[in-house]
């Protein structure tokens, strides 16, 4: 799963951002790779949930098109790379055999496409600063497509605790529990595929770059440290991986080959 994972970042590479496809059609790609039968009934939350990430992903490419900065880390691409993470991670579960109802599929491809929405570069000043910035504009995209409140307010705190001063909390909350498909492991698993890209030694470095670019634009104090060898190392060394999902990737293992070469040099 790792390498398809890899393989699916080249290629998405290799077609940004002259010739990119567009996030809708990542996102089909996902929906087509999740419900190879076909999407959910239509009327059903599942739909409702799968058409608001439609949407979503639409309106980022109309968001883009009409902006003169795209950041150069919280970009498009980057919403593909957790994409097609997220994708990949509940295909894992799926094969698996744990239990993944369509509702909490369609809502985690909602989340993952909304989460950046907006992003203006930079980090956060305050605590979920952005994410509440996504939140909302995930619940704009939202309204007039009859989609339960339950499920807009799980999306909603998905969205939020992606901000990267709650992951390792995040992680915590799931501790010594056994996987089940609830809101905590949901939070794990966005967070998974949010960074999941950058775990890889094939993209990891070139990210961490990205990231101190746009970082340097926002005048970050830690833009000179996070694309060097001893930022990735510190980058690295502060990720966890907990699902099943990770677990079948080798993530932890992949991760630790890379700590230990960093060290070495």
């Amino acid at each position: 799963m790792l390498q398809l994972y890899i393989d699916t970042l080249y290629n998405l590479r290799s077609k940004w951002p002259n010739a990119w496809a567009g996030l809708p059609v990542v996102l089909n790609a996902c929906i087509h790779r999740l419900w190879p039968q076909g999407p959910p009934q239509s009327g059903s939350q599942a739909q409702t949930l799968l058409n608001a990430a439609k949407n979503m992903a639409s309106h980022m490419e109309d968001v883009a098109d009409a902006s003169i900065y795209e950041p150069n880390y919280h970009n498009r691409l980057h919403t593909a790379d957790a994409l097609t993470a997220i994708c990949l991670l509940m295909q894992s579960l799926k094969a698996q055999e744990f239990k993944l109802s369509d509702e909490w599929a369609a809502a985690l491809l909602l989340a993952v496409s909304s989460h950046d929405v907006l992003h203006p570069g930079g980090a956060n000043g305050f605590v979920q600063e952005f994410e509440q910035r996504s939140a909302h504009e995930m619940r704009d995209i939202a309204q007039g497509l009859n989609m339960d409140a339950v499920w807009t307010d799980r999306v909603s705190e998905l969205i939020l605790r992606t901000d990267p001063t709650l992951v390792a909390a995040n992680h915590d909350l799931v501790k010594d529990r056994p996987f089940e498909m609830n809101l905590d492991w949901a939070c794990v698993l966005i967070n998974e595929a949010d960074i999941l890209a950058s775990a890889t030694s094939r993209y990891g470095p070139e990210l961490g770059q990205a990231l101190a670019q746009e970082w340097a634009l926002k005048n970050h104090p830690l833009h000179q440290v996070v694309g060097t060898p001893q930022g990735r190392l510190q980058f690295l060394s502060s990720l966890r991986f907990s699902s099943p999902a990770a677990e079948r990737f080798g993530m932890a293992h992949h991760v630790a080959e890379q700590i230990t070469s960093l060290r070495k040099a």
